[in-house]
């Protein structure tokens, strides 16, 4: 292995590891007792994809999440959890892409809020096929408010990063 693909390696994994303990920190932070509304979470770990995508690569960020998923659902979920992860995941990863074609006219705010509303309508796509309803889908307002709050957060968090990275 050349010394290059041994840094993006370690790289990922470090990238992965972080992705990990954030959802780690999500899923054992009281966030329900202040917002009464079921799975509700900041994302934080969706600032290390977001990363990982505009910083090293879009491939790298599409195996950062798919392993982030599939590990965190493994130590500390299960199969619903992993098939709601998968989706939301999926969707907010279509989501990068299709703001990737706009180049800088989207700023990181504006593709966080997009990826937390798309992770949200993909949530609410698995849990009709988990249900064999679409029922689910009347609480994606809700949902939605909470994704553009929660994207602005996320989006205040990546943006000073990036800037360091694009001066690095």
């Amino acid at each position: 292995m050349t010394s290059s693909r041994v840094k993006r390696l370690t790289l990922d994994a470090m990238l992965l590891g972080v992705a990990m303990m954030l959802s780690y920190l999500e899923a054992v932070l009281p966030l329900s007792l202040v917002i009464p509304i079921p799975g509700a979470k900041l994302g934080l770990c969706n600032v290390v994809v977001t990363l990982c995508f505009y910083a090293v690569s879009p491939l790298d960020a599409g195996i950062v999440s798919l392993m982030r998923i599939t590990l965190t659902s493994l130590l500390f979920g299960n199969v619903s959890s992993f098939i709601f992860s998968l989706f939301g995941g999926f969707f907010a990863y279509a989501g990068m892409w299709l703001c990737k074609f706009f180049g800088d006219k989207v700023s990181y705010y504006g593709i966080s809020v997009l990826c937390a509303a798309l992770h949200n309508i993909g949530q609410c796509l698995a849990g009709s096929v988990l249900l064999f309803s679409f029922s689910i889908f009347s609480y994606l307002p809700l949902l939605l408010i909470f994704a553009v709050a929660f994207g602005l957060v996320t989006g205040a968090v990546i943006t000073p990063i990036m800037r360091l990275f694009k001066n690095a």
